[in-house]
C-alpha cells in the first residue's frame, strides 16, 4: 500500500508541476508561483489562493481531516513551495528532465560541492540531513534550494521529492538521510581529486 501511496505522490506532483511549467511564460503562471511562495509559513487555512491548484488534483484518501494536513498533503505542497523558490526568475523550466529524473535531491545539491565553498555547502547539507522534525528539514530544503538556484542551473526532480518528504513524514527519515547522503557524496567532479590533501 505504501509504495503505490508513494507511486501516486509522484505522480500526482508530477501532474501538478507540469501544469506549472506549461504556464511559466503568462501571468497567471506567474501569479501562482508568487503565492506558492507567500504560503511558505502559513497555515493552509491562510493560503486559499493555492488551494484550486492543490485540491484539483489530490484523490479524496490524500485529504486531511479536522483541519489539519494529511502527511500526503504537507508533502505536495512543501515540494511545490520549493518549485516555486527555484523557479522564480527562471523563463526556462527547472524540472528534471528525462535522464535526471527520479534521482533524488542530492543528487541535484551535489553541483554545489565544486570549487571553494564545498566544505561550507557540505555542512549546511549535512545539517538538512540531520534535522529532526519535518519544519527543519523544509527550512534547511528551502536555503539549499536558494543556494542551488542562485550557483547552478541544475534540475531537479521535484516529484521524487515530494515522494521522499512523504517518506520522512511517515517515519522513514534514515532511509532518506541515507538516500540523499549517497547521492551527495557519490561522484567526485573531475579535478576535486587533485585538491583533497
Amino acid at each position: 500500500m505504501m509504495e503505490s501511496q508513494q507511486n501516486e505522490i509522484y505522480n500526482i506532483t508530477q501532474k501538478i508541476l507540469v501544469k506549472l511549467a506549461s504556464t511559466l511564460e503568462t501571468s497567471s503562471g506567474k501569479a501562482m508561483l508568487a503565492k506558492l511562495r507567500n504560503s511558505i509559513g502559513k497555515s493552509i487555512i491562510r493560503t486559499i489562493d493555492i488551494w484550486p491548484l492543490l485540491f484539483e488534483y489530490l484523490p479524496e484518501s490524500f485529504l486531511g481531516t479536522d483541519g489539519h494536513l494529511s502527511k500526503e498533503e504537507q508533502a505536495i505542497i512543501t515540494t511545490l513551495q520549493l518549485y516555486a523558490i527555484h523557479q522564480q526568475g527562471n523563463s526556462k523550466s527547472i524540472l528534471a528532465n528525462q535522464e535526471d529524473r527520479f534521482n533524488n535531491i542530492g543528487h541535484s545539491l551535489k553541483s554545489l560541492r565544486i570549487g571553494d565553498d564545498s566544505i561550507a555547502v557540505d555542512r549546511r547539507f549535512n545539517a538538512m540531513i540531520t534535522s529532526s522534525t519535518f519544519e527543519e528539514l523544509s527550512n534547511h530544503l528551502r536555503h539549499m534550494i536558494r543556494l542551488l538556484k542562485s550557483k547552478s542551473n541544475v534540475q531537479v526532480d521535484y516529484a521524487k521529492l515530494a515522494e521522499d518528504l512523504y517518506q520522512f513524514l511517515r517515519g522513514n527519515r534514515e532511509k532518506i538521510r541515507l538516500s540523499w547522503a549517497r547521492e551527495y557524496y557519490r561522484y567526485s567532479y573531475k579535478g576535486d581529486d587533485e585538491n583533497d590533501e
